[in-house]
């Protein structure tokens, strides 16, 4: 299970490290085309984006306020939102990418990290917030 944050990062490292591996393979061996191997790179590379902005700013705002964490956290989440629907507008007005290797990228490391960041939250509760916000 994990234990604290080291081991959290670590564990999403390795995970996408092995899945990028795996998909660089298969565009070595040519059983994806270099559109979809582009398509999905950019998906990881624009989820990744997403989930280190999101990082940085619990990082941040974990040791505030509740009022000022609340806020980053809400106001950090819709910001990243408008900027990933604006850069995959941007990705498919401009690009010449696979629609759905791109839109399949971005959903399978969008809830991954999303997930990451769940866990970080939630290991950071006792710790950064102390026993008075257990329910």
């Amino acid at each position: 299970m994990i234990k604290n944050e080291k081991h959290l990062l670590t564990l999403c490292f390795v995970v996408s490290f092995i899945v990028l591996l795996t998909i660089t393979l298969l565009h070595l061996i040519s059983e994806i085309s270099d559109i979809l191997f582009k398509s999905i790179l950019l998906g990881a590379g624009l989820s990744v984006f997403n989930f280190a902005f999101g990082y940085l700013l619990i990082k941040f705002s974990v040791n505030k306020s509740e009022k000022i964490f609340l806020l980053t956290l809400w106001g950090g989440l819709l910001l990243r939102l408008i900027l990933g629907l604006s850069i995959v507008l941007i990705a498919f007005i401009f690009l010449e990418i696979n629609a759905y290797g791109f839109i399949f990228s971005i959903l399978f490391f969008y809830v991954f990290y999303l997930l990451i960041e769940i866990f970080y939250l939630n290991l950071g509760r006792k710790s950064h917030f102390g026993d008075k916000q257990q329910y």
